[in-house]
């Protein structure tokens, strides 16, 4: 894409740092209460606040996905008047870019979750998975097989990727104290 798909890639950038501050205010909210509850093994309210996390960075992740979806004129528009090459590539991109928004900030706040409940080895291991491994190969694997538009899923894939590796330690370990318990 160029130097106007430099640009245009770079405005998404931009926007990157805030979406990871909605996702690091809603971790490090809940980690104080969710870390002092667990502490005193109040297992229903460790639940009920890693719950009321979990909705809340989905709901602001949609949101945010949602803005990237509705008015991407207007917040490339803040960088760039919308009649450049590169607004207009950003403005195509952002609709695909803004997938990951969702996941990213689920994500961020999961990996804070397991920071307070002192599970520190899967909560390094999904930030490496989301952050280098899935997020380095998706950027290789992804523009060679969809063109462009691997460009800007890129991150969203690596963000999917993530959660499901998320979700799908939770199942095991889930499955497996029951298994244990039983």
């Amino acid at each position: 894409m160029g130097d106007n798909g430099v640009g245009a890639f770079s405005i998404a950038c931009y926007y990157c740092p805030f979406v990871f501050m909605i996702g690091n205010a809603i971790a490090q909210s809940a980690q104080p209460i969710i870390s002092y509850n667990y502490g005193l093994d109040e297992r229903i309210r460790v639940v009920a606040t890693e719950r009321l996390a979990i909705i809340t960075a989905i709901a602001c992740g949609v949101l945010v996905t949602l803005a990237f979806n509705l008015f991407p004129d207007l917040m490339v528009g803040l960088f760039l008047d919308r009649y450049t090459e590169a607004a207009e590539i950003a403005v195509a991109g952002f609709p695909l870019y803004s997938i990951a928004f969702i996941f990213f900030i689920f994500n961020l706040t999961a990996i804070g979750y397991f920071q307070s409940v002192e599970k520190v080895l899967p909560s390094i291991v999904f930030a490496l998975l989301r952050g280098i491994l899935y997020l380095i190969t998706s950027f290789i694997i992804l523009p060679a097989i969809l063109g462009n538009n691997g460009i800007w899923l890129a991150l969203a894939a690596s963000e999917i990727l993530t959660s499901v590796s998320i979700v799908g330690y939770y199942f095991f370990k889930r499955r497996k104290e029951k298994c244990c318990v039983a």
